[in-house]
């Protein structure tokens, strides 16, 4: 009979939730005793092999930092740089988001004509921030999605404005 040990391994997996106080198991770091840390391996749901992009043309006017979409766009997230017609060439932060059609740019009052076209992105590649069994912190960059990180680890820490590594499972 042959066994397929890789999968017998990994039954059954949780979901991440980052945190950085709290380990993958849901316990506060700093009342559990590094003795007591459970370990897992964690898969990668969802990495952009790219940074993700994304434009719109339908923004009111903007004298300000408050930038009002026409039309919603879930897409567009705090961290991210937003770039076009009355936006430094580096582009400008994205300080908050208020809902799918608001957002709050950091950075000090700009002017946007409306209907102008603004493309965002992240600033950085798609990356993860974890706490290793061992007591190291380790950044994973474009991990690639459908994988098994290579470490045990204990806590991942927030991975939102890293460009977009989402759906992390924990197994045990």
């Amino acid at each position: 009979m042959i066994r397929n040990y890789y999968t017998d391994s990994y039954k059954s997996g949780i979901p991440v939730t980052p945190s950085d106080t709290l380990l993958i198991d849901g316990r506060t770091k700093a009342d559990t005793p590094i003795g007591a840390w459970k370990q897992y391996n964690l898969y990668i749901g969802s990495s952009p092999s790219s940074l993700p992009v994304t434009t719109t043309t339908d923004n009111s006017a903007v004298s300000g930092v408050n930038v009002g979409l026409k039309s919603p766009n879930p897409l567009i997230k705090a961290g991210m740089i937003v770039k076009g017609t009355g936006l430094p060439d580096a582009g400008t932060e994205i300080a908050s988001v208020t809902n799918a059609s608001n957002y709050v740019l950091s950075g000090g009052s700009v002017t946007i004509a409306a209907d102008a076209t603004l493309t965002y992105t992240y600033a950085d590649e798609a990356a993860i921030k974890v706490h290793t069994i061992n007591n190291e912190v380790i950044t994973f960059v474009n991990p690639i999605k459908g994988s098994i990180l290579p470490v045990s680890v204990v806590q991942v820490y927030s991975t939102d404005t890293q460009g977009g590594v989402t759906d992390i499972v924990a197994l045990s």
